[in-house]
């Protein structure tokens, strides 16, 4: 899957000479956490809501309130901003930039296409994704089965899967697995059945009573 289909397209943006208090409002309004600085259409920078914060005078500053108003006010998006920000391309696998941002930390990515910045995808937009894959809103069509890894591997296993479904009218939609983060040896495997009325419930018993284990 690619970036292109779950990235924000025309993302709010600021320029580096903005204001902070420019800054802050547009994400106030937006509900939003970060804005990708523009300039002449190609990405500079990024700034976040916690660079924003952390720009702010400290509590234990002698300034007063008016003085640190003055302040901020004249600071610009270019004084604190992220220069050359981890990017993506439209074309990348969206995947990879799950995982790459998981490791290394990485809240969003702005998308870059030849220089110009066409997109963002954020970590709420990564979450989706895994929410969809998961079927965290459709869970109630789902059996998930703990397996052993290499049970997996045997071309028997899906369709024995299969055929004990369809002996009772359910039908399979789709089957995939993921490692058990506990043990490379052991998958978590998510059997969705097509909706109907009684069909997970039966798919549960079907599948215990053929031999495959249920998770709870």
């Amino acid at each position: 899957m690619k970036v292109k289909y779950w990235m924000t397209k025309d993302p709010v943006t600021v320029s580096p000479n903005d204001t902070l208090p420019t800054a802050s409002r547009l994400m106030k309004e937006k509900k939003i956490g970060r804005l990708p600085v523009v300039e002449g259409g190609r990405l500079v920078g990024l700034v976040t809501y916690r660079i924003l914060q952390e720009a702010r005078p400290s509590t234990a500053s002698t300034l007063s309130v008016h003085e640190a108003l003055y302040l901020i006010s004249q600071l610009k998006v270019r004084d604190v901003m992220r220069k050359n920000p981890v990017t993506v391309g439209p074309e990348d696998d969206v995947l990879a930039a799950l995982v790459a941002g998981q490791e290394k930390g990485i809240g969003s990515y702005p998308v870059v296409d030849q220089g110009r910045l066409v997109g963002i995808i954020t970590a709420a937009d990564l979450f989706n994704l895994v929410a969809g894959l998961l079927g965290a809103r459709d869970r109630h069509d789902y059996v998930f089965l703990m397996e052993n890894s290499a049970r997996l591997q045997d071309p028997a296993y899906l369709p024995g899967l299969m055929a004990a479904l369809n002996r009772e009218g359910i039908a399979l939609v789709s089957f995939f697995s993921i490692p058990w983060r506990d043990s490379a040896e052991t998958s978590v495997v998510l059997v969705k059945v097509a909706p109907g009325p009684g069909h997970q419930p039966k798919a549960v018993e079907v599948l215990a009573s053929a031999g495959f284990k249920i998770m709870d």
